[in-house]
């Protein structure tokens, strides 16, 4: 009996650090706190103060079936876009499902944003497709939560860093501080790169803009063996990546990855005031008719 009951004790520990590895594996790195907020529309600093009756029906895109909560939020400090006092945010509860009876609740894989009553955190958020006035924390590190979190300050300001780069952008492109360039090209690149709503289009970024980005890349210092890129840092290469151009804009990746760094670059260099950038914009009513 007794050894019974050790070997149950050890399969219990066993299946639970099963469990917890394979949700961390499962869970997707978050972008660098200088990046995060490349995609946003807004972001604030604000306490839940209440929740809607009821789940609504998502519709984040086309025959989207996901539903979601509302939060009533009431904002301390807005960090990016338009100033609010209370806003209302979604987010996408956990998908329980009870498989049957005598079995268990099975919660959905995917990391997600759960806000509580009287929380007050940091919201990474972007507009509603279709309902107005509603803003939603898509990522599960779109909510960065103050209670318990000693670098809570820390994000904060880094994150009003950003929001200073992307208000002055050529400003931060012809910085004379190497990370302060290279954050802002990051920046741009990924909101100019990321598909927030599926209904949007594509246009050129002006070319004195896309010229600058090119020359940070140029002269960036790219990951090696000697240089590793550390967790949560911005890197020349992933921006690179974001860019998106193709054999068409004269690039072919190499088949020696250690000259990657240099035939981006020289790439970057050759293209610097050729290449324009493309970036995804949302359609008006006017496109949409």
């Amino acid at each position: 009996m007794y050894s019974r009951r050790i070997w149950l004790g050890t399969a219990a520990l066993v299946l639970a650090t099963l469990a917890a590895t394979q949700a961390k594996a499962l869970m997707i790195a978050p972008p660098p706190t200088a990046t995060r907020i490349a995609s946003a529309d807004l972001v604030v600093v604000g306490k839940v103060t209440g929740f809607g009756p009821k789940l609504v029906k998502a519709e984040m895109f086309p025959n989207d079936t996901r539903e979601m909560q509302i939060a009533v939020v009431k904002v301390g400090e807005t960090l990016f876009g338009t100033e609010q006092k209370e806003i209302k945010v979604g987010f996408f509860p956990p998908m329980n499902v009870n498989p049957g009876k005598g079995g268990g609740i099975v919660i959905g894989p995917r990391p997600l944003v759960q806000l509580k009553q009287d929380e007050e955190s940091c919201l990474i958020l972007v507009k509603h497709p279709t309902q107005k006035g509603v803003y939603v924390a898509q990522n599960y590190f779109d909510s960065i939560p103050k209670e318990n979190n000693q670098n809570f300050a820390k994000e904060v300001e880094t994150i009003k860093k950003s929001a200073k780069l992307l208000a002055r952008p050529m400003d931060g492109l012809k910085s004379r501080d190497a990370e302060e360039r290279l954050t802002t090209a990051a920046l741009l690149v990924a909101r100019y790169r990321t598909q927030r709503t599926g209904k949007e289009k594509m246009e050129q970024v002006s070319a004195e803009e896309s010229k600058a980005v090119l020359e940070v890349l140029a002269t960036a210092d790219w990951p090696s063996q000697k240089n590793p890129v550390r967790f949560g840092q911005v890197n020349a290469q992933t921006v690179f990546f974001q860019l998106g151009v193709t054999q068409k804009d004269g690039w072919t990746q190499p088949k020696d990855f250690n000259r990657l760094s240099d035939e981006a670059k020289q790439w970057c260099r050759d293209n610097a005031g050729k290449y324009r950038i493309t970036r995804f914009v949302r359609e008006s009513a006017e496109d949409k008719k």
